[in-house]
């Protein structure tokens, strides 16, 4: 992205991106992508309550940010279920939560740091913006500050150009050794879709095969399938260049 706008590309700005992301639930030779949307469009949060602290005995002389936090991570789940499209779909997790550092005190800060993710992002403009609504309330209803901190970037929708997937896709359905599967959108997220919504591209799975899932510390993939990736790729870009 940065490359992109700080004019880094100049005269050798590509005609079309293609970009490959590892799946561990695919076996090793299958490849997968659409003609539409692959990805999620991606936004980090990061939402600190602040209260006041005090002594467990005494919970009336505080301002439990703990509390307010906790209700603030209950209440926010009713964003998707009641502010979203369910044909359309939204994911809003928090995989952060820090508050408090011994069992008598009532802290007066509650940090929460998570992710909203959405296909479109009309939808995730929508989400982002009643996040922000509902830790605001919480914080109101309690009687406290909320400072909250939204941060997409680079990591738009992933969004295959229709003509150049097809063409992708009919390439490796004939190629010997791949098996090409059509397969729905995910709630995974990729810079890559930030060079999509300037050039036309197409990204793709590749199967390594692997029992443990995306970001698990063991996850580790059949090494085979580096050089069925690394193949699928050269070919399909020496057959555009011959064109």
């Amino acid at each position: 992205m940065l490359m992109y706008e700080d004019g880094a590309f100049g005269d050798w700005l590509p005609d079309q991106f293609y970009g490959l992301h590892v799946r561990p639930d695919l076996k090793v030779g299958q490849i997968a992508t659409n003609t539409h949307t692959l990805f999620a469009g991606t936004c980090e949060v990061k939402i600190r309550f602040k209260g006041k602290g005090g002594h467990a005995a005494f919970p009336h002389e505080a301002n439990d940010a703990l509390v307010a936090a906790s209700y603030f991570v209950t209440q926010v789940q009713s964003v998707v279920s009641r502010n979203v499209n369910p044909i359309e779909g939204a994911v809003v997790t928090f995989g952060v939560f820090q508050a408090g550092t011994t069992n008598n005190v009532i802290t007066d800060t509650a940090f929460l740091h998570g992710t909203i993710r959405a296909l479109t992002q009309d939808m995730s403009l929508l989400v982002q913006k009643r996040v922000k609504t509902v830790a605001e309330g919480v914080a109101a209803a309690f009687g406290m500050e909320v400072e909250v901190e939204l941060k997409q970037g680079g990591y738009l929708p992933v969004e295959n150009n229709p003509a150049l997937a097809r063409e992708l896709m009919t390439f490796f359905e004939e190629k010997e050794g791949i098996e090409l599967i059509d397969i729905e959108p995910a709630m995974t997220g990729e810079d890559f879709g930030y060079l999509l919504s300037k050039v036309d591209g197409v990204m793709f799975w590749l199967g390594i095969d692997s029992s443990y899932a995306l970001h698990h510390p063991q996850m580790s993939p059949k090494e085979e399938a580096l050089a069925i990736g690394v193949d699928a790729v050269s070919s399909f870009l020496q057959k555009k260049a011959a064109e």
